[in-house]
């Protein structure tokens, strides 16, 4: 409840300092009333989730994200705007106290729209050598594709993950290594949402390591899910590769904080490592 209370008082804070900059009688009433409803939808939107309707669900949280990003843009530069102000009062400068109000909600929509079309595309493929000194010749040039931070959830389904195992077949890599935070929520919500990993395709297979949103969406289930899509999942443990005449060891921990949501599951790098070839 506290923190309710904060978020308002957030919102009221934006709305007096910025509202009576603007010009006109609009301007000012259209920010008034998005920060009214930015207010509602926020938490409304984090408690959507636990609708029983999947898709009312998936809604709520959309609008719920969508007032979180520009309410948090807002509130940045409210206060850079605070900060501005108070640098140029020394100084014999024309009146700036309506033109960055006026700036303050045009670069919070701007900012707003460029991320969600950026949080939208598909993730980029970026190419990272790693030099290793004393790597066996026959595994110069071994390629692992790394899939990261995915959070399939609300507002990341289906067609987005298909996207990406599509860009990531098309790399033709050695293997591939999915690096945690793949999900935001359960198991019964996403399966179908995350069932295009079964199409992954690399030389020697799909490897996965749980992240701390596997865990706060039920980590044993999601990780039974992945085993049934033929994804390898390295909980503390290892596997040895046999990529032509030279032997790799793929080992993968669990998430740092893993042993306060699953005692077994408490990240242990010795014991991925343990039986290892030397």
């Amino acid at each position: 409840m506290p923190a309710l209370w904060l978020l308002v008082l957030l919102h009221v804070y934006i709305g007096a300092r910025i509202a009576p900059g603007l010009p006109g009688v609009v301007a000012p009433a259209l920010l008034v009333a998005w920060l009214l409803a930015s207010a509602v939808l926020i938490p409304v939107g984090f408690f959507g989730r636990k609708s029983r309707s999947r898709a009312a669900a998936d809604r709520w949280s959309w609008a719920g994200m969508l007032a979180l990003g520009s309410f948090s843009m807002l509130f940045v530069l409210t206060l850079l705007r605070e900060l501005l102000l108070l640098a140029a009062l020394p100084f014999d400068l024309p009146p700036l106290a309506a033109p960055s109000a006026m700036a303050v909600p045009l670069l919070a929509v701007l900012a707003v729209v460029l991320g969600v079309v950026g949080a939208r595309r598909r993730a980029p493929v970026r190419q990272v050598d790693i030099p290793i000194e004393g790597l066996p010749a026959g595994l110069h040039g071994f390629t692992v594709a790394q899939i990261t931070d995915v959070h399939v959830g609300p507002t990341v389904k289906r067609a987005y993950v298909q996207r990406i195992v599509d860009a990531v077949n098309q790399l033709q890599a050695d293997a591939v290594a999915i690096t945690g935070d793949l999900v935001d929520g359960r198991v019964q919500d996403l399966q179908h949402d995350v069932a295009p990993l079964a199409g992954l395709r690399s030389r020697h297979g799909s490897f996965f390591v749980t992240g701390n949103h596997e865990y706060y969406s039920g980590a044993p289930e999601w990780i039974a899910a992945l085993r049934a899509l033929g994804i390898r999942v390295l909980l503390n443990e290892h596997v040895v590769l046999q990529h032509g005449d030279a032997r790799l060891v793929m080992a993968g921990v669990a998430d740092y904080t893993a042993g306060h949501f699953e005692a077994s599951h408490r990240s242990d790098a010795r014991a991925a490592l343990a039986g290892a070839p030397a």
